[in-house]
């Protein structure tokens, strides 16, 4: 599982905490916001009557609350969540008629509801409708001077219930979320090995059985072709055994023209007149891969043909286009286009081909020929269209990746927006709260300034502290950048002669966010906890010295959650690819062990088995002979086993190897092969 990132590890604050933290900020904004309401109700000197309804709509409301905040309440049935709103809208505003203006605040709780359970757009009118209602109540009860400020008060709450909520449901999205797109690199990963085992192992295994063919004739009537034959073989075996590694790993360069010679060579040895022109001049490293791959399962094809005699092998560029086409006389019946259903090598390799941003085509002509025909931009495409692959056609893994990041929701990029929207909405928010309550204590124009000064440095050192990353600066920065904070809000004490606000809220947050381990709780409780006291000394009422902790208090566990909650979306946007990374990795190994198994040691037995046979020609044919036999059998059997490896992975991409099979396939490999459904051919032009 991804950790968080370092500066996160040292605060203690990994991935799967953040639940749990945001549960602690949540029943923590709620105890601070009840607390007010209560002190606001006690501070009118209620009688038992009005004490016993706040006590039973506080416990009507804060249950319904605290569910709509904990348990996902968007997945609910809809009449469920339509009798939770409208009873919460029922405890909201009916106690509005006997405790008055001290309830209003409570409608911010309900604005977060709205938010957390209404789905879709129709949430943004309702929360709308909901908040709004707040003016005319507040102008029957309050009149219109306090009007700004309640709706203030109510959109802010609103927003930070919703998004202590929803950012912990969206954080275990968002990790779900990378668990998929791990699934669908491996599935990725698995159709390219499918894809590489037919385009580059078929061929090579295809000419070292056609060649150990030619040589076992060769032997008692030419000793000496049949040796150099021999030598051909052992060449194509060491390039087959590096080709496992190329499939496994999902590197590879290969080089069109260098191609066409190999062919060439390979059907004059199988009988089949070769024609090549090549008119292309040299091309980009992938396109030059990705059409060497095309010309190699082509001529594979036209191995399979006994009846073919004729080939034809042509590239040339026109403008900023290259076109390959190969064409041989082996067509056995004609019929419609097989390329995308036919048949899984053409199918590779269009694939292959749309990811340079070209396009294939293998069809049987008019004149009895079996075609294929590859068009592509010299320069390749780039886009959704092109795959997205960054690293060259023949690491076809990071292409996948870049396919599974396309379906990767656009949840990711917005969770990133959300989140810090967010943040900044509730610091605005905090600003404007603070500077109604605070401002007006200065007794002149002077100390307006000198507040609204150190109020300035104070916000500005918040936003740095909340956006950036400060515990991964140098510590005497982080000392120096506190230092500063907490100057400018204690300073204005020396002339507004009281805490101002939520003033050591700010502060607090600050020293969550910037600290680490159980000092930054301490430092958090010094900083709220020294608002008391000054208070007392400054003569203020019990009620203000109670709410000004209070609102301290909850103000910096607001902007410590919400600053964590943030840093935690970005560092699993950050990440969304390692995990897929390593998943690829891990099927990397498992795929290179499985080709060694059923493919390494085969290849091993029929170079060494070639190099004897080189060895005892042109001396000993009869021994030669019965060697090159071995080879063929071993060479005939790698090759349908190449064919049902590739089979398996692309018959069964997404599932899943439980540890019982990969026993019994380490014990033996070729058990799991045998039973696998046959591999069928249709038209051997249009299937390999």
């Amino acid at each position: 599982m991804l950790e968080a990132p370092p500066d996160d590890r040292r605060g203690n604050e990994p991935g799967p905490q953040a639940p749990r933290m945001a549960l602690l900020v949540t029943l923590g904004v709620l105890g601070g916001h009840t607390l007010v309401t209560v002190l606001n109700v006690l501070g009118e000197e209620p009688g038992a009557a009005r004490l016993a309804l706040l006590a039973v709509s506080l416990a009507a409301l804060l249950p319904l609350q605290f569910a709509c905040s904990t348990r996902r309440p968007h997945t609910w049935p809809v009449r469920v969540r339509v009798l939770t709103l409208c009873a919460q809208a029922v405890v909201t505003y009916v106690p509005l008629a006997w405790l008055g203006m001290p309830w209003g605040a409570m409608t911010g709780l309900l604005g977060g509801s709205v938010l957390l359970v209404v789905p879709g757009r129709l949430r943004w009118p309702l929360f709308a409708l909901v908040t709004g209602a707040i003016v005319p109540i507040v102008v029957t009860l309050a009149g219109a001077g306090v009007t700004l400020y309640s709706l203030g008060v109510t959109l802010l709450f609103s927003l930070i219930i919703y998004g202590v909520s929803s950012l912990s449901g969206l954080v275990a999205e968002l990790r779900e979320t990378r668990r998929e797109l791990a699934g669908m690199a491996v599935i990725q990963e698995r159709l390219r090995v499918a894809s590489d085992l037919h385009d580059l192992l078929s061929y090579s295994l295809s000419a070292i059985v056609l060649k150990s063919e030619l040589g076992h004739r060769l032997i008692p009537s030419a000793p000496g072709r049949a040796r150099s034959e021999v030598a051909a073989v052992l060449g194509i075996a060491g390039e087959a055994l590096a080709d496992v590694t190329l499939v496994a790993t999902g590197y590879c360069d290969m080089s069109l023209a260098a191609e066409a010679e190999s062919a060439r060579s390979v059907l004059a040895d199988a009988g089949i007149e070769t024609v090549t022109e090549l008119d292309c001049g040299p091309l980009p490293k992938e396109l030059d891969t990705v059409l060497a791959i095309v010309l190699r399962e082509a001529v594979t094809n036209a191995l399979r043909h006994s009846k073919a005699e004729h080939c034809a092998i042509a590239a040339v560029r026109e403008g900023g286009t290259v076109t390959l086409r190969i064409r041989n006389d082996g067509v056995r019946e004609t019929g419609p286009d097989t390329v995308g259903g036919g048949g899984s090598g053409l199918g590779n390799l269009a694939t292959r081909v749309r990811d340079v941003g070209g396009d294939l085509a293998g069809r049987p002509t008019d004149d009895g020929w079996f075609e294929v025909l590859a068009h592509a931009p010299v320069e390749p495409v780039r886009g959704p269209e092109a795959g997205e692959d960054t690293d060259g056609a023949g690491d076809r893994t990071n292409g996948a990746g870049a396919g599974a990041e396309e379906h990767e929701p656009v949840a990711l990029h917005w969770a990133v927006r959300m989140a810090r929207g967010m943040l900044i909405a509730v610091l605005v928010g905090y600003v404007l709260i603070v500077l109604i309550n605070a401002a007006g204590g200065a007794a002149s124009g002077l100390e307006l300034l000198g507040f609204l000064g150190c109020f300035a440095v104070v916000v500005a050192l918040q936003f740095l502290h909340s956006l950036r990353r400060p515990r991964t600066w140098p510590a005497r920065t982080r000392a120096l950048t506190l230092v500063l904070q907490a100057l400018a809000t204690y300073a204005p004490l020396l002339w507004l002669g009281a805490p101002w606000g939520s003033m050591a809220g700010f502060f607090a947050g600050s020293l969550l966010i910037t600290t680490a381990g159980t000092l930054r709780l301490w430092l958090y409780g010094a900083a709220v906890g020294v608002v008391a006291p000054l208070a007392v000394m400054a003569g203020v009422s019990v009620y203000d010295v109670v709410y000004l902790t209070d609102s301290s208090l909850v103000a910096g566990l607001v902007l410590y959650g919400f600053t964590v909650l943030y840093r935690l979306v970005i560092a699993l946007h950050e990440a969304r690819g390692a995990l897929a990374r390593l998943a690829v990795d891990r099927e990397r190994l498992l795929v290179e062990r499985e080709l060694h198994e059923v493919l390494g040691s085969s290849l091993s037995t029929i170079t060494m088995k070639c190099a004897l046979v080189h060895r005892l020609l042109p001396g000993a044919p009869g021994p030669a002979q019965d060697e090159l036999t071995t080879v063929l059998d071993l060479s005939r059997q790698s090759l349908a086993d190449v064919r049902l490896v590739a089979r398996g992975y692309r018959a069964r991409p997404g599932a899943q190897e439980t540890p019982e099979h990969r026993r019994s396939h380490d014990a033996d490999p070729g058990a799991s092969l045998s039973e696998e459904r046959p591999f069928t051919l249709q038209h051997e032009d249009a299937a390999i």
